[in-house]
């Protein structure tokens, strides 16, 4: 028995690793094209997989409930980011408004006071925008002037800080027990009873994308082939 989601992912993971070996093979057969005089000319083999239907038998054996996250104290958080904060500027010789630290430190606390007081699922992005958000706040409220380079490295690692605190609780998804065992499904259940999915997995491929990021660097993303 395991986990309906877990047995889902496996399967599409399957197939991604099956198409990766797929295409390991066939940049090594292109070298071996590249190789050979009177086979450099042809074209080289390469299988896809574009559709897959499976259509899979199984019992629910129990259904587990779901359980919400909890977000840390906000006090505990605020102190963790301020910590963080001050090792950051040291680390990179950054002398901003001597109030900075602990008006940013008021900020985010005040902010994910708000936070744990709404019905929004607490995660860690949600933690991490509600810091980005305070640590902007505290740059206009101070009138601090940063270079865009020291800004990006201050945020991304109070970013970082932030969702690795603020979590005190994860959440967990409702889910289903499924048992996919072809024994068990013949002995528990009639052709009348039996609990069929039937999914199609459609293969689609990515490409990683280099552009040039806001501050000068360089930013690869993935995208749609």
């Amino acid at each position: 028995m395991a986990d309906l989601g877990d047995l889902l992912g496996s399967l599409m993971s399957g197939l991604i690793r099956a198409r990766r070996m797929a295409d390991e093979q066939t940049a090594a057969l292109a070298e071996y094209y590249k190789s050979v005089p009177l086979l450099a000319g042809l074209s080289v083999p390469r299988i896809r997989i574009p559709e897959l239907t499976i259509d899979m038998p199984f019992i629910i054996e129990k259904e587990l409930a779901g359980e919400e996250g909890e977000m840390a104290e906000p006090a505990t958080i605020a102190s963790a980011l301020e910590a963080q904060l001050e090792t950051t500027l040291a680390r990179n010789s950054i002398k901003p408004n001597p109030i900075f630290r602990k008006t940013f430190a008021e900020e985010v606390n005040s902010r994910l006071v708000l936070l744990k007081q709404t019905a929004v699922p607490i995660m860690k992005e949600t933690i991490a925008r509600c810091v980005q958000e305070a640590f902007t706040a505290t740059l206009h409220r101070t009138k601090t002037s940063l270079t865009e380079k020291h800004m990006e490295i201050i945020a991304r690692e109070l970013r970082e800080k932030g969702s690795a605190v603020g979590i005190a609780r994860r959440s967990a998804a409702p889910g289903i027990v499924a048992n996919i065992n072809t024994a068990d499904v013949k002995e528990q259940t009639s052709l009348t009873s039996v609990v069929r999915l039937k999914i199609t997995l459609k293969e689609e491929g990515l490409e990683w994308v280099t552009q040039a990021g806001e501050s000068g660097g360089v930013k690869n993303t993935l995208q749609p082939e």
